[in-house]
């Protein structure tokens, strides 16, 4: 073995440690040009900080990415740059990024003839353009950018950073300028070897679409999708391409692009949905290898979150052929079975609520419409006309209910008694079944789950019952619970405490829960402790069985029929039905009370057919007919008048909303306590238009205003002239009732005995009160109103806690529902200060809106009589007199 020889090895060692002292030394100077130094700045600024900083960056990138959750309702991103959450959650990493490459650049920058030697001090800037592009500072990422392309002309990041800068004017939407950087990039001669092409084509299709052009988009993606060299990357912009394709019309495409994604091993989400878009895609042909795939994903547990959405699938393909009650079958399982996904849910009542309304099917409408206001988010475009049209055909269908209804008592009460008795006895057998089975379904479910059994969303197990007989498996009965759960308690998240709006035990939410009617109906029981339904007199208390009692059945008969035809006619425009209800009126009632109504309705349904479409009735029929009729049998009425001159109803209509307009300008002044101002005003009305419309409301409002400057005999005096002029008004209720407040003003307990007719609804209260403000629907988003009521109580109440809630009063008005004060005094201060603002709530108090404050008592019975001015009436005795 050869040994080293000692004398030789220590001055080796030095001169080498010598060499490489002085080489390091040397280097670490950022002055000189030299091999050395620039070797030791670049190694030092790539392996030191550039590239702890670069990966920070994208498993910072990488994390945004895995958490963002697409909604596959749109058209996907073609890149996912976070929301403004994950930015801020980012943010301390992002600094970590900037921060590190900024101190390469600051020691490794080696700056020759304005020139930089650092070959890496591009890429470390390149790192802090990112950074700031994903904090969302997007105007320094824009300046870094910038400066990149135009600093670094001879390095490789300098057209990258041009293409960085276009994407960070298109999120600015400046976008001219992106498509500047775009096309600076596309003039150059020669691109590098490792330019991203492909992520050049894919900021092209997003500036595209992002400014409307979906063709170019299309023709931009395609590039990209061809080019892609990173799988996620490619995935995603296939099924971008595949979802612009099928807005394109091109269905064919569309699914052949679905087909090519489900062969991408892509992840799994955007597998499902490639699938499921397939057949919701599908416009023409055969549909049988699609409708196999979708059974056969059915048949997958791992599906099972998603299988609302599959049936969905499948509805869409029965209706495109024509297959309607499969259809409907595979949306109704769909609601049924949704789990987690409320938008899928809220997507397929609404189909059911759309399919139903347009066969003027109007129950199973409303019903549907009813379920998808209680699951859709307010945000979306068809919320508002998805709320009328649950209303709308609420109303329609309480108006054809009572036709039902009246029908069903007139004809029981036509049958000879045994006849009778024997239907009264068959019905009360069909309710013991209903109850025993009922009882036995309920018991087999309770059982179940004391057993921990099934599935945890199936059904019971047990004999007999049929597949829907279980109130969970039946989506139509859950429906139906849905919808009455709302009319009752609105629209509430699932917590504890659930009933109450107010968390804190006073009974905001509990008003509806005083409905007394509902509950004296369920718990109404014999004398014998056998429930109501099982004596057959409960079945004979409502029969009409004298004249008197059937001509009350036949008025009410009569309004609805007349009511749900004005209903087909101006919300629903469905004319024929419209037609129908108007044509059996005439026929059943030849001289009702709205006999007259109906054949001018008639008439001028006709009318406008024949001005607009040109129709002829060869029958002798149409608007002539109707004319006739009335001209013949009330030539003395109204009607008659207009028949005679159809365009005085232009003029007529144009009149009254000019009355309404002065009224509402009036009644504004009376809210603002400009009683002496609202009393001239009234009496000029009254004194010189004797035919305008609302004089009972001007005379109404003249006592209000008398009320309200405390001249109580006065007071007395005007409401007594409502009442004498205006019998069976809504004015003389209301002044009634006001008469009977002031007679009684002490309270309930202490009114003389013997006045309950007479007696106000409402019941003085000194404890837990609301301010209430009651908005018209008409006037746009109620949330405009209740942002800025926050923002006043917010100014002039900072200590305190305002639960502002909103709902539906009826189709027309919201109330705003402003809780909860502990006492009167309380809530008339804030009612006092509410109307004397006149900055934060403009745009309200100068609208003339009622506000009044009110008990939780008063606001049940409010609630239920929707009598704004009946409350009015008793708020401007009770409360502003007595201040």
């Amino acid at each position: 073995m050869i040994r080293p020889i000692p004398y030789l090895q220590a001055p080796l060692v030095q001169f080498v440690g010598a060499l490489v002292l002085c080489a390091l030394a040397a280097g670490c100077s950022t002055e000189k040009d030299a091999f050395l130094n620039r070797t030791y700045h670049r190694l030092t600024a790539r392996d030191n900080g550039w590239f702890n900083a670069n990966e920070k960056l994208n498993e910072t990138i990488t994390g945004i990415e895995d958490a963002h959750e697409d909604d596959y309702d749109e058209v996907l991103p073609i890149f996912v740059y976070g929301t403004e959450e994950q930015a801020k959650a980012a943010i301390p990493d992002l600094e970590t990024c900037i921060e590190k490459c900024s101190v390469v650049i600051d020691r490794h920058s080696i700056t020759v003839r304005d020139k930089e030697r650092n070959t890496w001090i591009d890429d470390a800037h390149f790192v802090i353009g990112k950074a700031q592009f994903y904090k969302r500072t997007y105007v320094e990422a824009e300046r870094m950018f910038a400066y990149i392309s135009r600093r670094y002309k001879d390095h490789d990041k300098q057209l990258p950073a041009k293409l960085w800068q276009a994407r960070t004017h298109i999120q600015l939407e400046r976008y001219a300028k992106a498509q500047s950087d775009i096309d600076e990039i596309l003039d150059e001669k020669e691109l590098p070897k490792r330019f991203p092409h492909a992520e050049l084509a894919a900021v092209q299709a997003d500036l595209d679409l992002k400014r409307g052009k979906v063709d170019d988009a299309i023709v931009h993606l395609e590039r990209a999708v061809d080019l892609a060299r990173d799988k996620r990357e490619r995935v995603r912009w296939a099924f971008v391409l595949a979802q612009l394709y099928e807005a394109k019309g091109m269905e064919d495409k569309a699914i052949a692009q679905y087909e090519k994604i489900t062969r991408m091993n892509p992840p799994y989400e955007i597998a499902f949905h490639a699938q499921i878009f397939q057949a919701l895609a599908f416009d023409r042909g055969n549909s049988k290898a699609l409708r196999q795939k979708l059974n056969r994903m059915l048949k997958d547990d791992k599906h099972r979150d998603h299988f609302d959405m599959i049936h969905y699938a499948l509805a869409d393909l029965d209706f495109k052929e024509g297959q309607d009650s499969s259809a409907v079958a595979h949306l109704r399982t769909s609601c049924q079975v949704s789990t987690t996904d409320i938008k899928q849910k809220s997507k397929s009542y609404l189909r059911l609520a759309d399919h139903y309304f347009d066969g003027r099917d109007y129950g199973n409408a409303q019903l549907y419409y009813d379920s998808t206001s209680t699951v859709m988010a307010e945000e979306h475009p068809r919320f508002e006309e998805v709320l009328t049209r649950a209303e709308v055909l609420g109303e329609l269908v309480e108006q054809l209910a009572i036709i039902e209804l009246e029908d069903s008592l007139q004809a029981m009460a036509s049958m000879d008694e045994n006849e009778r008795e024997k239907l009264i006895r068959e019905r009360i057998r069909e309710r013991e079944r209903a109850e025993e089975e009922k009882a036995r379904l309920e018991t087999a479910a309770r059982e179940a789950l004391e057993q921990g059994g099934g599935s945890g969303g199936g059904k019971p197990t047990g004999g007999g019952g049929g597949g829907g007989a279980w109130y969970f498996s039946n989506p139509q009965a859950m429906d139906r619970g849905i919808s009455e759960f709302r009319k009752r308690w609105g629209r509430r998240e699932l917590e504890d405490d659930w009933r109450r709006r107010d968390k804190s035990g006073t009974a905001a939410a509990d008003l509806a829960d005083m409905e007394t009617e509902e509950a004296a109906e369920e718990l109404a029981q014999t004398k014998e402790g056998e429930p109501e339904w099982k004596d057959p007199q409960f079945y004979l208390k409502d029969l009409p069985m004298d004249d008197a009692a059937i001509s009350a059945s036949n008025a009410k008969v009569c309004e609805a029929l007349y009511i749900s035809g004005m209903i087909y006619k101006e919300k629903l425009k469905d004319t024929d039905n419209a037609v129908e209800s108007f044509e059996v009126l005439n026929n059943r009632f030849d001289d009702c009370r709205y006999t007259p109504e109906s054949y001018y309705q008639l008439y001028r349904i006709y009318l406008d057919k024949e001005r607009s479409q040109g129709f002829i009735d060869f029958g002798g029929g149409g608007s002539a007919m109707y004319a006739n009729v009335i001209l013949d049998r009330w030539p003395d009425s109204e009607f008659a008048r207009l028949v005679q001159n159809p365009d005085l109803l232009g003029a007529d209509s144009l009149k009254h909303q000019q009355e309404v307009t002065a009224y509402e300008e009036v009644y504004g002044r009376f809210r603002m306590r400009a009683y002496t101002s609202v009393i001239s005003s009234c009496n000029n009305v009254i004194a010189q238009q004797p035919g305008n419309h609302l004089l009972p409301k001007y005379y109404m409002l003249k006592a209000m205003a008398v009320g309200g400057t405390r001249q109580e005999s006065a007071f007395r005096e005007a409401l007594q002239e409502v009442k004498s002029k205006f019998p069976g008004t809504d004015e003389e209720k209301a002044a009634t009732e006001l008469l009977a407040a002031l007679d009684g003003r002490g309270g309930a307990e202490q009114r003389p005995p013997g006045k309950g007719e007479d007696e106000s609804p409402y019941m003085t209260d000194s404890g837990n009160h609301y301010v209430v403000l009651i908005v018209p629907n008409a006037d746009g988003p109620v949330n405009v109103v209740k942002n800025k009521i926050a923002d006043f109580a917010r100014a002039y109440f900072p200590g305190m806690t305002l639960d502002i809630q909103s709902s539906f009063l009826d189709k027309d008005h919201q109330v705003v529902l402003m809780s909860l004060f502990d006492t009167k005094v309380k809530a008339m201060e804030f009612y006092d200060l509410f109307l004397s603002d006149k900055s934060k709530l403009t745009g309200i108090n100068d609208k003339g809106y009622a506000v009044f404050a009110i008990s939780p008592d008063n606001y049940s019975t409010l609630y239920k009589s929707k009598d704004v001015e009946g409350y009015t009436a008793f708020f401007t005795t009770n409360y502003l007199q007595g201040q």
